[in-house]
């Protein structure tokens, strides 16, 4: 029977990461994640968990994760956040050495490549992430989240690739306006009553 393809889940980790990896036993290969603390736990990374690709050298690009000592030495010269894309648990279905080369996420002033503009359709009202992932935004699971801010699926619209603007409101953003327009108010009366005694 062939294993279910495992969820691949992108992350920005800041440096310092807290990952202590080593080479993974699993038929697919990977860095087995051995300790995950700081930066890296936040992130939402465990131990036990895969790690599939990270930044290359300048971070432009994700490279496969399959070698400890060269991924080791390109996190360690690229800049941060980290671009880490991991499975949970053991990796029972992805062929990290057959992994090409990707461009990395696109990141809030980052320009976007053409291929990611292609498939650029969701931006996150947060952080200004722009989803270009292969998978479409609506088949991510409802819990899924920012790899940039770890802000939640509701926190990204439809994006405008011709504009690069956001096209929307996010859930949540009228009642976010609505309590600072009230609290404005509110000051108002005080300093009204305050000036009036």
């Amino acid at each position: 029977a062939a294993a279910k393809n495992q969820q691949q889940i992108p992350v920005d980790v800041e440096k310092p990461l807290g990952l202590q990896l080593e080479q993974s036993n699993a038929p697919g290969g990977g860095l087995r994640v051995k300790s995950a603390t700081g930066n890296a736990a936040k992130a939402g990374i465990k131990t036990g968990d895969t790690i599939i690709m990270t930044s290359s050298f300048f971070g432009d690009e994700l490279w496969a994760a399959d070698k400890l000592s060269f991924t080791n030495s390109a996190v360690q010269a690229a800049p941060s956040p980290i671009a880490i894309v991991y499975v949970k648990g053991e990796n029972t279905s992805i062929n990290v050495k057959r992994l090409g080369k990707r461009a990395a996420p696109a990141r809030f002033g980052r320009k976007l490549t053409e291929g990611q503009k292609a498939n650029a359709t969701h931006i996150c009202v947060d952080c200004g992430y722009v989803y270009t992932d292969s998978i479409p935004f609506e088949d991510r699971p409802d819990n899924y989240r920012c790899p940039q801010c770890q802000a939640p699926k509701r926190r990204f619209v439809d994006y405008d690739v011709r504009s690069g603007q956001a096209k929307g409101m996010a859930e949540g953003t009228i009642g976010t306006a609505a309590t600072v327009i009230g609290g404005l108010v509110g000051i108002a009366v005080l300093a009204y009553l305050a000036n009036s005694i």
